[in-house]
């Protein structure tokens, strides 16, 4: 299932033209952690070189709902550019990070030297839908420990690049509130999902990595619709 929305060659074709190609001409600007980035147009693209980003958005009374983890050769704000106007989505730097902000003059001539190079973009469009999709699809189809079971296969898959098979040591530390940010559920309840599948022997914790041990057992807790 997740090899075929997520296929791991494009990512990586997509991720290289970014970071090696296009963010050379970009302006390449250092954020402290917990800089909050909130363009006030719609003329630049963003390219991550190192660290991280979320994005997503925060309600006026705090609340946060995680959409996308942004890593090396990621890009945003490429949406709000193709389409013209600002949304209201912000990013936030979770690691320090370097960034390159390429104009719009800039990313005109590449696109008219390259055309090709639109595919990238729309890669990158298209695999923030799917994430958001299968986001909405879990909320709907899915309890608590189902919509957590799906995130964890998903995460890994996209991580290996094909459906998981066995064991595996989800690489980035995700804490609980993390979660919970990422898959609109409360924290208490992100942890109460995880103890009953740490306890079941599905899952266990290693240095503060999720190690998903019985995948076929994880996938029964979810309510399947592909």
């Amino acid at each position: 299932m997740y090899r075929e929305l997520f296929d791991p060659v494009n990512q990586d074709m997509m991720t290289n033209y970014f970071a090696e190609i296009l963010a050379p001409r970009g302006l390449i600007k250092s954020f402290k952690k917990n800089t909050l980035i909130d363009p006030l147009d719609a003329e630049h693209v963003y390219i991550v070189l190192s660290g991280e980003c979320r994005q997503g958005l925060v309600s006026m009374d705090g609340c946060e709902r995680t959409f996308f983890r942004l890593t090396r050769g990621t890009i945003f704000g490429e949406m709000d550019y193709f389409d013209g106007d600002r949304t209201c989505e912000i990013t936030y730097v979770t690691q320090k990070s370097e960034i390159s902000i390429v104009p719009k003059a800039v990313l005109e001539a590449a696109l008219e030297e390259n055309p090709k190079i639109y595919r990238y973009f729309i890669h990158s469009i298209t695999r923030k839908y799917r994430l958001l999709m299968l986001q909405i699809a879990d909320a709907r189809f899915n309890d608590s420990i189902g919509i957590i079971a799906s995130a964890l296969l998903r995460i890994g898959s996209m991580q290996e690049g094909y459906d998981l098979l066995g064991r595996t040591v989800i690489e980035h530390q995700y804490t609980h509130e993390e979660l919970a940010n990422n898959f609109g559920l409360s924290r208490p309840t992100v942890t109460s999902s995880l103890c009953y599948m740490r306890d079941k022997g599905l899952i266990s914790i290693e240095d503060r990595h999720i190690v998903i041990e019985k995948v076929e057992e994880i996938r029964v807790l979810m309510n399947p619709y592909w």
